[in-house]
């Protein structure tokens, strides 16, 4: 391939199918428990760009999740492992959260109304 050209999208789809499945060279294996300590040593302290952060988050945004992983997620945050657990809500903060509980009971009754 020269430097400047490109391949044509049917020879890009070809070399995709040509390592899909099995017929990957990496099919079927799995890093040694020594090789994955080695990677997560490497990348330690490093952080990715804002771009790239940026662009890990469209690619998993409106991806369904499954009803175990949702339960799972939702088990993370209950309780003491929440990060807001045991840390008292200042009064202006309170008051934030009156004030949308009231338009919330006043939207509801008033929608009931109209049933």
């Amino acid at each position: 391939m020269r430097k400047g050209s490109h391949h044509s999208m049917e020879a890009r789809k070809r070399m995709s199918e040509a390592h899909k499945g099995e017929r990957h060279p990496f099919y079927g294996k799995h890093f040694s428990l020594e090789h994955r300590k080695r990677i997560s040593e490497a990348l330690k302290g490093k952080s990715r760009s804002l771009e790239t952060r940026r662009k890990i988050s469209e690619s998993k945004k409106g991806k369904p999740l499954s009803v175990e992983h949702r339960r799972k997620l939702s088990e993370a945050k209950k309780g003491e492992k929440h990060y807001n657990y045991g840390k008292p809500l200042s009064v202006e903060t309170r008051k934030k959260i009156s004030k949308a509980n009231k338009i919330a009971w006043r939207r509801r009754k008033q929608r009931d109304a109209v049933k």
